[in-house]
């Protein structure tokens, strides 16, 4: 537990660690420490998806709606925007709201398929 409070016990703590700043009772890394923690771990991620992305690309046959909406995930990381964790689960949600009459199948397919679908 170097410079304060444990992780898991950070709700008990008075003293801010050191190297933290205090927010709304919540403790943030500064930048600094943010990718010094996760840039190698993001990196890796990164070079797998563009590996993925590279064997689809290669593969013959049209783009399906999975690809379609990991595509539209892609673009919200280039945004902006300071949600996007929210807006990339979005590009892959139901943004139905009514619950459909039976399950069609067994298994999810990670991605909305942009229709209706029917029971």
């Amino acid at each position: 537990m170097p410079n304060g409070c444990p992780t898991a016990a950070k709700q008990h703590c008075r003293s801010t660690p050191a190297g933290y700043i205090a927010a709304n009772n919540d403790y943030l890394m500064t930048r600094q420490q943010v990718l010094d923690l996760y840039f190698m771990d993001a990196r890796h991620k990164l070079i797998d998806l563009a590996a993925f992305l590279d064997r689809v690309d290669r593969a013959a046959g049209p783009d399906d709606f999975r690809v379609q909406a990991f595509r539209k995930a892609l673009g919200e990381l280039s945004s902006s925007n300071s949600d996007k964790a929210a807006r990339v689960l979005l590009a892959f949600s139901d943004p139905t709201t009514e619950p459909i009459p039976a399950a069609t199948t067994k298994a999810a397919s990670g991605a909305w398929p942009g229709k209706a679908v029917e029971g």
